[in-house]
Parts: structure tokens; C-alpha cells; sequence
């Protein structure tokens, strides 16, 4: 998943810093890097408002690449994983099965796990490869004869998430807005700290 932002429309801004050296490229450098930081936070509530899942996660995820003199563009963007199922467990038993909900507008579901992998999915914790530690997973056979080899399932990565259609539409017109609010401000203190 990645945003980007740029500042459209200069030629009044333009205008109003000709004489000022560098003028209307810290104008949009700095309108950029400060709509980057409101976009992210922005982001973040709007996953969480819609996924199962919590601020710090998308949080520590979340790129910011800030703009520059020679780069007058901002970037968001986040690459992450699939999301292990057992993040959305809500209840679990030998009876019922297990009940996961991924998304908070939608109710939480029974998991049938995958077709191609045999009987139900169960919850089991794992050795992680580092001596001493283990993980809580939600798993499924390989095969049909015996209790091994087993598969961890998955859903949907963080970034898949923040690319959704609302997330991202929600981003780009929130971008916009406080690019065109940032940038008035932002001329105006430049041509308010500059004396000849």
C-alpha cells in the first residue's frame, strides 16, 4: 500500500514568494511533511474503525517519506504480512468451533478453514524456532493420516487493510483537504519571517 501527496495548483503561491529564495519550495515541503503526519493519524482511525485490529499495529507499520526541496512529494506506505487468524479470535470450543471477526461492521463468523486442508481448525500453541518460545496459532492438517504436518491460516495484511477502497479514498480526500488548509498557513509564515 502506498499515498502519495502533492501539492497541485501552485501559481498563486507561486506568485505571492517570487522574490523570496527557495520560497515556494518550503512552502510545499513543509505543507507536505505537516499533511503527512494528519494523514497518517487520520489512517490509522480509520482502519481500526473498520478492522479488528489496534492503532499501535498499523502504527508500527506505517512508512512516512517526507518531502524535500528536490522531492516535493510525500509518501505513505506500509508492507506487512498476512495477519495470522488467531489475532480476531472472539470465542472457541471443541463443540462450536472457533468464531473470529476480522472486520468490526461485520458479526463474528465460524472459521471452516481452508478446502484444501483436512478437518477443523484448531488453536494450538507452537515452538517458534527460538529456543524456550512459543505462539498461539489457529492451524489446519496437511494431510488426512496423522497429526502433522499442519498449516497457520491467515487473513488479509495490515497494508491490504489501510489499501481497502474506504481506507484509501478516505486518505486521498483527507490529503487534500489539509494540503489546501496547510498550504494558505504555510505561505503566509514564510512571507511573514522573511525580511529583505
Amino acid at each position: 500500500m502506498e499515498h502519495f501527496l502533492e501539492v497541485k495548483n501552485l501559481e498563486v503561491a507561486e506568485a505571492m514568494l517570487r522574490g523570496i529564495p527557495n520560497g515556494i519550495e518550503r512552502a510545499v515541503a513543509g505543507t507536505v511533511n505537516k499533511a503527512l503526519g494528519k494523514v497518517k493519524t487520520e489512517m490509522k482511525a480509520k482502519v481500526t474503525s473498520e478492522y479488528n485490529i489496534k492503532k499501535m499495529e498499523v502504527e508500527k507499520l506505517l512508512v512516512l517519506q517526507k518531502a524535500n526541496f528536490s522531492t516535493l512529494r510525500g509518501t505513505i506506505s506500509a508492507r506487512s504480512y498476512r495477519t495470522p487468524l488467531s489475532k480476531f479470535i472472539g470465542t472457541h470450543s471443541r463443540k462450536n468451533g472457533i468464531k473470529v471477526r476480522v472486520k468490526k461492521t461485520e458479526g463474528f463468523k465460524n472459521l471452516q478453514g481452508k478446502e484444501r486442508l483436512f478437518g477443523k481448525p484448531f488453536i494450538a500453541n507452537v515452538e517458534t524456532g527460538h529456543e524456550g518460545t512459543q505462539h498461539m496459532g489457529i492451524f489446519q492438517r496437511k494431510t488426512q493420516k496423522g497429526r502433522y504436518p499442519i498449516e497457520q491460516l491467515y487473513t488479509v495484511s495490515i497494508s491490504e487493510m489501510l489499501g481497502s477502497k474506504t481506507v484509501s479514498e478516505y486518505a486521498v480526500e483527507k490529503g487534500q483537504d489539509y494540503l489546501e488548509q496547510i498550504m494558505a498557513k504555510e505561505v503566509d509564515r514564510i512571507l511573514k519571517g522573511y525580511v529583505k
